[in-house]
């Protein structure tokens, strides 16, 4: 029989010499269309989810097609970093065939989370935590699952009575309570970027951005924790710094 988190916390204060594997949190970076607007989120979503529960890293090309999902390494490009509400892609303000009608991009936090086959846990226990090393924390945004459910950004696994993944008898939670205990969630990830109010901004905070700003996320699940760090390292192509006095730095977040 199954245990929650919770109660399995408990017994093991109760008994010396116990252990156990617990809660696996892996945190995957990726940089993604903007969910605000973009005619590719939902092919995104699609590709990030798959990737994430099956592990299959990259899927697609983001070079050519705006719903393809890689993973991010420890380093990417500040024009990962910055959503827009004109057309953009990656920086580009003037995006062309499939990306056109694109309004920039945002780091998510991915998140596959699996208990150990008797370790059960619920999306209302998660947390979650993003900040970056600039003055002021800009980016810092943090919450929790409390009251959420599943929904098409985010689901549940109950591995079955035989408690493995696999075996015809898992039953997936695309949505309904969050409440509910389950084995395993894959989720597309919070996110957070720089939301530049024209591309005279844009490209000034690209330039200011460019190398050493770093972001990271964290789940949490009771005592079970995971992160990922992205850092910005320069453009292959130089970016011309515009002279923009008092520049703001803006963001955008999604979670």
């Amino acid at each position: 029989m199954k245990i929650s988190n919770a109660a399995l916390l408990l017994t093991l204060a109760s008994m010396a010499g116990a252990s156990t594997a617990g809660i696996t949190i892996n945190v995957v970076a990726s940089s993604a269309p903007n969910n605000f607007g973009s005619p590719s989120w939902s092919g995104y979503n699609l590709n990030a989810l798959n990737s994430l529960e099956n592990g299959l890293g990259n899927i697609g090309d983001r070079n050519t097609d705006p719903t393809a999902y890689e993973v991010a390494g420890a380093t990417i490009n500040a024009s990962d970093l910055m959503v827009s509400s004109f057309n953009s892609w990656r920086g580009d303000s003037a995006p062309t065939g499939a990306f056109a009608g694109e309004f920039g991009n945002r780091v998510h936090f991915g998140l596959h989370a699996t208990g150990d086959g008797v370790t059960q846990f619920r999306l209302n226990d998660l947390g979650y935590q993003i900040s970056s090393n600039d003055v002021g924390n800009t980016m810092a945004f943090s919450g929790t699952f409390a009251g959420a459910n599943f929904s098409s950004t985010r689901f549940g696994v109950d591995w079955g009575a035989d408690n493995a993944k696999g075996g015809g008898d898992d039953t997936y939670f695309n949505s309904g309570n969050g409440m509910t205990l389950v084995d395993e969630i894959v989720y597309v990830g919070v996110g957070n970027a720089f939301w530049p109010g024209d591309e005279a901004e844009m490209a000034a905070m690209l330039a200011t951005y460019e190398s050493g700003f770093s972001m990271t996320g964290e789940y949490t699940i009771g005592a079970y924790s995971g992160t990922g760090t992205v850092t910005t390292v320069p453009a292959p192509s130089a970016i011309a710094l515009l002279g923009l006095g008092g520049l703001v730095a803006n963001r955008r977040r999604r979670a």
